[in-house]
This record gives C-alpha cells, structure tokens and sequence, in this order.
C-alpha cells in the first residue's frame, strides 16, 4: 500500500466520522422528546440553537447550542488520537522512512516541523477535515430528512473549543456586537469574518517562520492540534458556508426586518 492510498482512505474515514456526528440532529430530537415539537415546523423553522432558545427558553437554547458546538469538536480530538497516538504497521508501505515496525500516522505538532515529520505516513494535519465534514452532516444531516441548521453552532465549535486564544478573542467580540445590535445573524456572520482573518494571519506567522516553529504552538492552541494552512482553509471554508446559510437572515437584514433578540 502506497502513501498516497493511506491519505485517502483516512481523509474518507475522517469525512465519514464527521458527517456521522454533524448528522446528529440536536435541536430536532430535543424539541420532539421533551416538547414533541420540531423546530423546523415552528419560529425561524431553523434545526438550530437560537430557535429551540426562541420556542422553548433560553436555557434550551443555551444546550442545543453548546451539544452542537461538542459534537463538531469531538471528532475532531478523536481523529487526532488515533492518528498521533495509534501505532499502525508500517511494513509494505512505500513512501515512507519507516520501512517496518509500528507508528503512529502523524507525528505531534513540534516533530511535524522538523525533518523528521518525512518518516510519517500522512504529512498533514487531516484531522482538520472532521469539523468541516461535521458542518456539512448538521446542515443536512441523514438522521432529519438532510434539514439542519445553519452551521452557527459548528463554526463557534471548531473556534472556542479547539484554540484559547479563538475562544477568548472571538467570543468577546460575537457578544459584544450581540450586545450591541441584537441580531443574533449579524454576529455570527461578523464573527466568521473576524476569526477568518485572525486565523490566517496565525497560520502565516507560523509556515513562514515568524513565530519560531517549537513555540508556535504555545500561545493558541496547547501543545497537541497543528494550526498551520490546512487550519486556516477549514476555517475559512466553513464560514462561507455559514454565511451563505444566513442569506435570508442577511436579507431581512437589509430590509430592516429581522427579529432582535430580548435576552441580552
């Protein structure tokens, strides 16, 4: 078995385990088993955290959104363990330093950028590929009939519980504008944008040495996920495809027309 055959075939369990978990459809079995009511039928007709908080309380709301951030990120750790921790048999593989015995897929961050990350099998942090996949399960998800939400809760997911500084910085600056306008839409939106920038420029200070390659971690995301261009994509993709969920929420923006929220 080649290098190349082995990514593939990860990035599809990856991809899978993803959508598996994004599948789950947290605001829809909520709503029928404690108020035998669907979310998608009722109020914004959103499988989201914001309409189960409309429809049955803010508290709801508070869980829907919180169990939906966990189920993007716990792919993610798992993906992670498997593949830095499992040790796979490298015997019969071609491509790679190792020529036999058992090691793990991807080294850690620190050995990723030193020479010694050519000795390992996948070369790439492809963990990252979990949260995007999870998206893309909870905005059609195979247990709700492919109806889900709008990807708010994954995108504040992969964010806060995957980089401190991400969950400091960005959280601050979505309740502020929350704070401040009261549109719940418009600070979703604003904050895709914030952490997009925020995370390239990270990730270019790291791939081109400005930030030294074994402290690059320290600052943001502890000494296990790899926030390199790879990151950055992910990131960047999956607030596209939250913003482009929110298209009428931006037109009743421009119209003047969407609901306010009067919790906050």
């Amino acid at each position: 078995m080649n290098i190349l055959l082995i990514n593939i075939l990860v990035a599809l369990f990856t991809i899978i385990i993803g959508y598996f978990f994004g599948s789950i459809p947290t605001a829809v079995w909520v709503g029928k088993i404690f108020f035998h009511q669907d979310p998608r039928n009722l109020g914004s007709h959103n499988a989201g955290g914001t309409n189960a908080g409309r429809l049955w309380g803010k508290k709801v709301g508070f869980c829907v959104i919180l169990l939906d951030m966990i189920k993007t990120i716990a792919p993610l750790y798992i993906c992670w363990a498997i593949y830095t921790f499992a040790k796979f048999d490298y015997a019969g593989i071609t491509g790679a330093g190792f020529t036999s015995g058992y090691h793990p897929l991807i080294a850690d961050v620190k050995t990723f950028y030193t020479s010694a990350n050519e000795l390992y099998a996948i070369q790439w942090p492809i963990y990252w590929l979990a949260p995007l996949a999870v998206m893309i399960g909870h905005c059609w998800p195979m247990f709700a009939n492919f109806k889900g939400g709008k990807a708010a809760s994954n995108f504040m997911g992969i964010t806060v519980m995957s980089s401190w500084m991400l969950g400091f910085l960005p959280g601050f600056f979505y309740l502020g504008v929350l704070k401040w306008k009261k549109y719940v839409s418009l600070s979703a939106i604003l904050q895709g944008i914030f952490v997009t920038v925020i995370t390239w420029i990270w990730a270019l200070l790291v791939m081109f040495k400005v930030i030294p390659n074994d402290i690059a971690w320290l600052p943001m995301y502890g000494p296990s996920l790899n926030p390199n261009w790879v990151y950055a994509t992910v990131v960047t993709i999956m607030a596209i495809v939250m913003i482009a969920r929110h298209h009428e929420n931006i037109a009743r923006l421009r119209a003047g027309t969407e609901r306010k929220i009067k919790w906050m």
